[in-house]
This record gives C-alpha cells, sequence and structure tokens, in this order.
C-alpha cells in the first residue's frame, strides 16, 4: 500500500502526466469552434488527468519503466471521448501515443542541452504535440476519416506505421528488468529517428485522408447519379402521360361537341348512348398546372400528383415565360428535389398542417424558386451543404440540397436554406441569360 500511495503521488505531481493529459483531451476532441467546447475541454482534460494517474500508478507498478504508462490512459480516454467515429477515433490514439513517444525524446535532448529539468521537458513536450495536432488538423482539411463508409481496414496503414513507432521506443525505453535489454544511440540519431517517424505517420496520414476523400466523392456522384436517373425516369414517364392525357383532353373535348349537337336534335337516346360508352372507356385527370411553359407544367404537375398521392396539399404560384435558358435537367433537378424533400417532410407533422408553398417566378432577369414547409424540426447540415437525411437508406439520399447549391453556383445565382418558428424554406437563384 506504501509503494501504492507513493507512486500514486508521484503521478499525481509529475509534469509530464499533466502535460500527457492536456494533449490526450486535445487530440481527441473534435475543434469545430462548438458552442462551450472550452468547457468539454475540460470535463475531458480532469478525465485524462485522473486516467492517467491511476492508470500509470498501476503500469509503473506492474510493469515498471515500460510505455504502458502512456498507452494505456490513451486507450482509455478514447473509449470514453466519442467525438469521432471508431476509424477516426483509432487513428487520433496511435498519432497521439506515438507523438508523445517521439516528444520525450525531444523534451530530453532539449533538457540535456539546456538542463532546464523536468517541468522545462514537459513543457516542450507539449508544446510538440501542439505541433503535431497542428498538423493533423491541416491535414484533414483534405478529407475525414469520420464517414459512414469509412471502416477500419481503410485506417490499416496508418495503425501499421504507429506501431512500427511504438515498437521502435519500447526497444529503447524498456529496461533489463523485465528483460530487454537497451541499446544506446547518439542524440543525432535518435532525434532523426524521431523526426523520419513522425513525417513517415503524417504522410501515411495524409494518404490515407485523400483516399477516403477519393472514395467518398465517386460514391456521392454515383449517388447523385442514381438520384438524377430516377428523377428524369420519372419525369420521362410523367411526360408521356401527360402527352396522353393532352391527346384525351382533345378527344374528349371533340365527344363533347358531339354530344351538344346530339342534345340540339334532341336525339336524346343516341346522346345518353354516346355519353355512357365514352364514360366507360376513359375517366381523364386534367393537369393542375397550365403556366405555358411546357417543361415546368410536367414537372410541378408530377410533384403535385406526388403531393396529392402523400395527403399533402400544395399552394403553388407560377408565373415564368414558355422559354426559360436553364438546361432542362438542371431546371427538374431544383425543383423536384426541394420539392420532394418538403413533401417528405410533411410526413411527421400532424395531418391538418401537411402543406408546402411553392412559388416560382422569373422577374428582372432571375428565376427564383421558393419552397416552404412545416418541419417537426430543424434540419442538421453537413458537408458540402447537405441536409443530413433522416431516410433508412441515407446511402442514397441527403444528396439533393447539395446538388441545387451546385447548379445555383453554375447559374451565377444563391441557395438558402433556413428553418423559423417550424417552418423550412429553400430559396434558390437562378441568373438568366
Amino acid at each position: 500500500m506504501e509503494a501504492l500511495l507513493a507512486t500514486l503521488r508521484a503521478s499525481v505531481v509529475s509534469p509530464y502526466n499533466a502535460a500527457y493529459a492536456v494533449s490526450i483531451a486535445l487530440m481527441l476532441t473534435r475543434l469545430d469552434g462548438r458552442p462551450r467546447l472550452w468547457l468539454t475541454l475540460l470535463r475531458r482534460l480532469v478525465v485524462a488527468l485522473l486516467a492517467t494517474w491511476v492508470l500509470g500508478t498501476i503500469s509503473d507498478l506492474v510493469f515498471p519503466n515500460s510505455i504502458t504508462w502512456t498507452v494505456l490512459p490513451a486507450c482509455a480516454c478514447a473509449l470514453l471521448f466519442r467525438d469521432f467515429r471508431a476509424p477516426a477515433r483509432l487513428t487520433r490514439t496511435c498519432l497521439l501515443m506515438c507523438a508523445w513517444m517521439y516528444s520525450l525524446t525531444a523534451a530530453e535532448v532539449v533538457n540535456a542541452q539546456v538542463h532546464g529539468g523536468i517541468y522545462a521537458a514537459a513543457a516542450v513536450s507539449l508544446a510538440y504535440m501542439l505541433a503535431v495536432l497542428a498538423a493533423i488538423q491541416l491535414l484533414e482539411r483534405q478529407g475525414s476519416l469520420e464517414g459512414p463508409d469509412v471502416s477500419l481496414t481503410s485506417v490499416v496503414p496508418v495503425i501499421v506505421v504507429c506501431a512500427s513507432g511504438l515498437v521502435a521506443r519500447a526497444i529503447l525505453y524498456l529496461r533489463s528488468d523485465i528483460g530487454v535489454a537497451p541499446y544506446s544511440v547518439s542524440t543525432l540519431e535518435s532525434v532523426l529517428t524521431c523526426l523520419s517517424g513522425q513525417v513517415a505517420e503524417l504522410v501515411v496520414y495524409y494518404a490515407v485522408l485523400r483516399l477516403v476523400r477519393g472514395f467518398e466523392e465517386r460514391r456521392r456522384l454515383q449517388a447523385e447519379r442514381h438520384l438524377m436517373d430516377a428523377r428524369l425516369a420519372a419525369l420521362d414517364a410523367y411526360r408521356e402521360s401527360g402527352e396522353n392525357l393532352r391527346v384525351l383532353r382533345h378527344e374528349v373535348k371533340n365527344q363533347y361537341a358531339y354530344i351538344k349537337l346530339l342534345l340540339e336534335r334532341q336525339d336524346y337516346k343516341q346522346a345518353e348512348e354516346f355519353f355512357g360508352e365514352m364514360s366507360m372507356r376513359a375517366n381523364p385527370t386534367f393537369l393542375h398546372v397550365n403556366s405555358g411553359n411546357r417543361l415546368v407544367d410536367d414537372i410541378v404537375n408530377l410533384e403535385l400528383s406526388r403531393a396529392t398521392a402523400a395527403g399533402v396539399d400544395v399552394d403553388s404560384r407560377i408565373a415564368v415565360p414558355p422559354e426559360l435558358p436553364v438546361e432542362e435537367i438542371d431546371l427538374a433537378s431544383v425543383i423536384m428535389n426541394l420539392m420532394d424533400n418538403a413533401i417528405e417532410a410533411c410526413a411527421d407533422v400532424p395531418t391538418g398542417r401537411k402543406c408546402v408553398r411553392l412559388a416560382l417566378l422569373a422577374d428582372q432577369g432571375s428565376l427564383i424558386v421558393n419552397v416552404s414547409n412545416p418541419a417537426a424540426q430543424a434540419p442538421t447540415v453537413v458537408e458540402d451543404g447537405r441536409l443530413r437525411t433522416t431516410k433508412t437508406d441515407a446511402d442514397l439520399h441527403g444528396y439533393g440540397t447539395g446538388i441545387v447549391r451546385k447548379i445555383a453556383e453554375k447559374y451565377d445565382g444563391v441557395a438558402d436554406f433556413s428553418y423559423t418558428d417550424g417552418v423550412f424554406t429553400a430559396k434558390v437563384m437562378l441568373a438568366l441569360a
């Protein structure tokens, strides 16, 4: 018990342990500028200190002079801190442990040169860790390991190179009291070994980030293509049915003229027979919107039919010319993405509030699309301007708003999404050449 208390006391007063706890809290927390981030960091620093003190004490008693005092607290805190998905958290943990081992070598070199003592060495180690953290933050601008499709196999290269670095450091730090004899190297060789190991880990980490980003970009393009193919197929099918309806409407118009003629001749029996025959052959459904723009009518009427099937009312205001200088696929994508999202959002609101408002106006050289709908909760914005989907098959959804933003940029316009007082509003402006 006396040995335990003495070791624990030494662990608590060690500046190395304090510096390591700060490094753990910083490395295993997403520094994204969220509100009250400092409070989260403070709580995690307390947890990291306790883990370092307790597990470091146990390590010193069971495995004297080994590196388990570094590995155990980092692993424990990685399990407790849930900012990152598993692959990202595992990678950060491995980078943390290796960087701390390298920092100890840097601290020993500085301490041997300036004789600053353990506090100066701890400060050097902490400064080294902050530099590594800054480098990691810079690299992560190229990609992220937190995506839903990032598996543990994706980060194997980083884990392997980190493991080799830990083994190399372990050989240097293990002592003969557990059966491994240390070997000595010069100061220059030690520094070069650390630098080469650190650079190798960061380079591999960067390569994995770029690789994962490439996979995600291809997957995003495939999902967008799948989404647009489905929408265009639906539009083509509606166009075909719409053309049939136009023909049918023209035919019915002629049939009504014939019935009128029979009535004028007072041939009521023939009129009744003809009308009964006509009713059995067709039950026409006419278009809801007739703005004069065939493409806009086809798109909006398709969405109106979907809204009707879903029990959603649509209040539309459309004022556009017969022709618009916007590519067909772009105009269809903007309207269909926004309307589909609005109709699906109404599934979570009470029946009396299921209403989507659509405004489509061409004015002063701009095409303005405004879609609003009631929403049970505010959406969450993720990368690329996308809104997080609530669908079960999220792999092929959640890209609609990102597509709309890109189309708006293509036409020197803007796309804005807002949520106020339970109403979600999408506003898109496209500049018309």
